[in-house]
Formats: structure tokens, C-alpha cells, sequence
């Protein structure tokens, strides 16, 4: 009888919780766990953004050279011929790229000249590199001098060269494309 006593007295003598010092371990320990989840999820998120913001970027400036080359293309005279402008005839109209300079980057602009009337359009924002434009006699060889004066009839082929970066800060951002456009109406 004395040991079934003592058992039951060592049983309620017994604890069966935790010590705060264990609860604080785990807590710790949750705390580590949450936080590097936390920091992966953000990392992950903000990459997405990146890209997405990049492939966007890339799809608009795609879809810019593509009306810009086509414009060349249909260049009948060439007047004037710069790294940072271009000025043609195209038909009855008279087009020009123009850069300008806006907040550490450069704006991209097309004029159309059509009857004594002139419109301005918006094409393309933070362009990093003023040297958009490269004249070529042929393919593959050495880039004309710009401005053209000399070759400026006999040019036949325009590098059209862009990098955009929307935070020059950060130069992984940039996205950089190019095309070669051969002009239509040169022998």
C-alpha cells in the first residue's frame, strides 16, 4: 500500500509542461524560420517584377524598331544623317528621329511634315545611349562617320541601336536591342 502511495505521489510530483526556456527556444526558432520564409518570398516577388517590368520593356521597344525600320525602309531621300537624328523623305512626307536629352536620359520623338503641317509624336522614353542611329555603305563593314555629308546618297543600311533602362542606377536593368534596316530604295 505504501507503494502505490509513493508511485501515485512521484506521478502528481511529476511535471509535464514545458519550461519557459524551452518555449522560448521554439519560439526562436519559428521566429528564424518565419523570417528566412519571409525574405525568400520577398526576394521572389521582387525578381518577378523585375522581369516582368523587363520583358515588358523589351516587347515595347520591339515593337518601336519594328515602326522605325519600316519608316527607313520607305525612305526615299535621306537629308540629314546623325547619331541622334534622322530627317527623310518618305513619299510627300518628311519624317525625322530626334533625340533630346530629359533627366539623364534621352526621349525619342518623330516629326511628320505633310502639306506645311507638322506633328510631333512621343516614341520612346529613357534611352541611355545618344548614338542610336549608324550609317553602313555595306554589310558587313566599317560604321560612316556621322554626321553624313559625304555618303549621305550613297549609305545603304541603318543600325538602329537601343538600351532603355528605366532606373540608370541599376545597369542590369537595361535592356539593349538592335536591327540592321537596309533602305529599299538605294541601287
Amino acid at each position: 500500500m505504501y507503494h502505490n502511495k509513493l508511485k501515485t505521489y512521484n506521478l502528481l510530483k511529476k511535471e509535464n509542461g514545458f519550461t519557459i526556456i524551452e518555449m522560448l527556444l521554439v519560439v526562436f526558432i519559428i521566429a528564424i524560420v518565419a523570417t528566412v520564409i519571409s525574405m525568400i518570398y520577398i526576394y521572389s516577388v521582387r525578381s518577378q517584377k523585375d522581369l516582368l517590368s523587363k520583358a515588358g520593356t523589351e516587347s515595347n521597344l520591339r515593337v518601336t524598331m519594328y515602326s522605325i525600320a519600316k519608316d527607313i525602309r520607305e525612305a526615299t531621300t535621306v537629308t540629314i544623317a546623325r547619331n541622334d537624328y534622322i530627317m527623310f523623305n518618305s513619299g510627300s512626307d518628311t519624317i525625322e528621329y530626334e533625340l533630346t536629352p530629359a533627366n539623364g536620359t534621352y526621349t525619342l520623338n518623330k516629326k511628320i511634315t505633310s502639306g506645311g503641317s507638322s506633328t510631333t509624336k512621343f516614341v520612346m522614353e529613357y534611352i541611355t545611349d545618344s548614338n542610336i542611329f549608324s550609317y553602313y555603305l555595306k554589310s558587313p563593314g566599317a560604321a560612316l562617320t556621322a554626321p553624313l555629308s559625304e555618303h549621305l546618297s550613297d549609305f545603304k543600311l541603318i543600325n538602329l541601336s537601343f538600351t532603355i533602362n528605366k532606373e540608370p542606377s541599376i545597369p542590369a536593368r537595361a535592356v539593349n536591342l538592335s536591327t540592321m534596316v537596309s533602305l529599299r530604295n538605294r541601287p
